[in-house]
């Protein structure tokens, strides 16, 4: 074969080559195809070799807080943190702890601040009636509190009581009850309360109930206890 018709073959082939290589490229650049230097390139379904794109994850749908424990009537429950301790308390809200579970047998351990801190939200005469859930949550268990107790005047005997933060005679010594520091106590049996004016301290155990008593907006009271012993100390 003559040098020249060899050499003409060679070029022949580089060119047939070229033009198969590019028409390759240009398939591979074919919109619809993933090219890797090309950021934006989309995906047309079907395509051969097509490299799709993942679908998108479905989205979940938020989680609704768990309902908000107890019910106390005419007021607006708000839920509160509550964190079971290692020693088996809870701590409510980050800043009140009790024990117990509620139950005759291991009642709530209250104290007078836990059961104040209902006056930051519930005032009736402001319009503001909202209950934190760890008030409510006490709504028919059985609690024990300590407090000074008072009985009625009249009666020598009696199976009704208050009790107390602070010290009052019924009467006239010592400084009157508010509704937030105060429980009307119905107790099981009656006890001897003939002994007028006389400071005594005691511990009652019972069922609590959260019923505001309002009259043309003022708060009368708040806590009852019923199925109540008392203890007394002094």
């Amino acid at each position: 074969m003559p040098r020249a018709l060899a050499i003409a073959i060679i070029i022949a082939a580089a060119v047939a080559a070229y033009f198969v290589g590019s028409s390759m490229f240009n398939q591979a650049r074919t919109p619809g195809l993933i090219d890797p230097a090309a950021p934006n390139s989309s995906v047309i379904p079907g395509a051969p070799n097509a490299v799709h794109a993942p679908d998108a994850a479905p989205s979940t749908p938020a989680k609704s807080p768990p309902p908000a424990r107890g019910t106390v009537p005419g007021a607006t429950i708000i839920p509160s943190k509550l964190e079971v301790q290692a020693d088996g308390s809870t701590l409510a809200d980050g800043k009140w702890t009790f024990h117990g579970d509620g139950s005759k047998e291991n009642p709530f351990e209250l104290n007078w601040d836990y059961l104040m801190s209902a006056g930051d939200t519930f005032i009736p005469r402001l319009g503001e009636r909202l209950i934190p859930e760890r008030i409510a949550m006490m709504q028919g268990q059985w609690v024990r509190i300590s407090g000074y107790v008072a009985f009625p005047l009249i009666a020598t005997e009696s199976d009704e009581l208050l009790c107390m933060l602070n010290q009052w005679d019924g009467c006239c010594i010592g400084v009157p009850p508010t509704p937030y520091d105060a429980i009307e106590v119905a107790l099981t049996s009656a006890v001897d309360s003939s002994k007028r004016h006389t400071i005594r301290y005691g511990t009652v155990t019972g069922i609590l109930r959260i019923e505001p008593y309002i009259v043309e907006k003022w708060l009368i009271g708040l806590y009852l206890m019923d199925e109540a012993n008392l203890h007394t100390e002094m």
